[in-house]
């Protein structure tokens, strides 16, 4: 199993006190409209941190507040009996978490500090949805026969620093792992986790998860 994580920051522009939606064209040659700071480049509309430099980013919560849970090392397992599920399989409602677009209004807050959660706080964090992660895998398991065929998932993940809580998130999977209802009950693991709150703007985090062979 292997994962990789990506994380920035980023900075949310209004042309008035209410959410602005901005065009192609609004935004500049660059797809970020210049608002990419010292340390960061433009890809693909967000400011992405570059891994060559240092940038002064402030951790809201010290790693050794937040064990990380151990690796896991069995992925998709069905561990319940069949006759604990129900007979018929019911995806969960993900009808109501957005999905993450770069597109989407967004306010400036004036008040925002610097802040971002560093990659530490994040891989712990998210080996927490891991967790939750599995848990989706291994029911689909258990109405796939028993097991998983391996695959990919990459997350798309909007954070909010003043509440902790995840804005919108997206999830894209291999073939295989298009079946009984992962791709929603992986949306909302994530979206129901709680980060650590922080002063500092709107964070975007990419993740994967590959698992096995496909």
């Amino acid at each position: 199993m292997r994962t990789t994580l990506i994380f920035a920051g980023l900075v949310a522009v209004s042309l008035s006190p209410a959410a602005c939606k901005r065009n192609s064209d609004s935004r500049g040659p660059d797809g970020c409209g210049g608002l990419c700071g010292k340390g960061t480049h433009c890809e693909a509309g967000v400011c992405v941190v570059d891994s060559s430099q240092e940038t002064p980013t402030t951790q809201v919560v010290e790693t050794n507040e937040i064990p990380m849970r151990p690796q896991i090392t069995s992925w998709g397992e069905c561990t319940h009996e069949r006759d604990e599920l129900p007979k018929k399989f019911h995806a969960v409602d993900d009808s109501e978490i957005p999905q993450f677009d770069i597109e989407r209004p967004r306010v400036l807050d004036w008040s925002e500090g610097e802040e971002q959660l560093n990659e530490q706080v994040l891989s712990a964090h998210m080996r927490e949805v891991e967790y939750g992660i599995n848990e989706c895998l291994g029911i689909a398991a258990c109405y796939n026969g028993g097991s998983l065929k391996g695959g990919r998932l990459d997350m798309v993940v909007s954070l909010l620093g003043k509440t902790g809580r995840v804005d919108a998130v997206t999830v894209t999977a291999s073939k295989h792992l298009q079946v009984f209802g992962i791709v929603p009950c992986v949306r909302k693991a994530v979206f129901d986790h709680e980060f650590p709150r922080y002063n500092g703007p709107q964070m975007t985090v990419k993740y994967n998860i590959e698992i096995g062979e496909e």
